[in-house]
C-alpha cells in the first residue's frame, strides 16, 4: 500500500475465491465429519439399547419363574396378577424397542446416503454439472425407496410380541 491508502498496482488485500473444487473438498469434509459422527452416536445407541433389551430379557425370565412359583403360593391370585402386570409392561417395552430398531434402520441408510455423497465429491473425477445432477439425484432416489421399504415395514401388520 501507498501513503494515500490505496493498494499498490498488481497487488491485492483480497483473498481469492476457492475454486469449485476447494468448494466440494469443503463440502466433502464436512460431509464426512456429520457421517462420522451420525455414526458413532448410532453405534453408541446401539450399545445402551443392546444393555437394556438384555435387561428385559432378564426380567421375562424373572418374571415367568415368579409367575410359576405363584402357582404353589397361596397368595396365587395377587402374584398372578402383578406377574401379569409386569408382563404387560415388558411386552410394551419391546414394542419401544422394535421402534428403535427401525430408527437405527432409517439412520444406517442415511449414513449410507452420506457416505455416499461424500464418495462421490472425493473421487477427484471431474465431472460435468449434468453429471453431478445426474449422480445427486440418484443418491436422493436411493435414499426415497430406502426409506419408503422401511415405511411400508412400520405399516405391515405385526404379531405377537415376543420376549426375547
Amino acid at each position: 500500500m501507498s501513503g494515500s491508502g490505496k493498494a499498490s498496482p498488481g497487488r491485492s488485500n483480497r483473498t481469492p475465491d476457492p475454486s469449485l473444487r476447494e468448494v466440494i473438498e469443503e463440502f466433502a469434509r464436512l460431509l464426512e465429519v456429520l457421517g462420522l459422527q451420525l455414526g458413532h452416536s448410532v453405534q453408541e445407541a446401539e450399545r445402551e439399547w443392546g444393555d437394556l433389551g438384555s435387561a428385559f430379557t432378564r426380567l421375562a425370565v424373572a418374571n415367568e419363574r415368579a409367575r410359576k412359583l405363584a402357582l404353589s403360593s397361596p397368595l396365587h391370585s395377587a402374584l398372578a396378577e402383578q406377574s401379569a402386570e409386569i408382563g404387560a409392561s415388558l411386552e410394551a417395552a419391546v414394542v419401544t424397542l422394535q421402534c428403535h430398531d427401525r430408527l437405527a434402520q432409517r439412520v444406517g441408510h442415511i449414513c449410507a446416503g452420506l457416505d455416499s455423497l461424500h464418495t462421490l465429491l472425493r473421487d477427484g473425477v471431474e465431472r460435468p454439472n449434468q453429471e453431478w445432477l445426474r449422480l445427486l439425484r440418484e443418491v436422493e432416489r436411493n435414499q426415497h425407496a430406502e426409506q419408503a421399504r422401511l415405511a411400508a415395514a412400520d405399516m405391515a401388520p405385526r404379531g405377537s410380541v415376543e420376549l426375547f
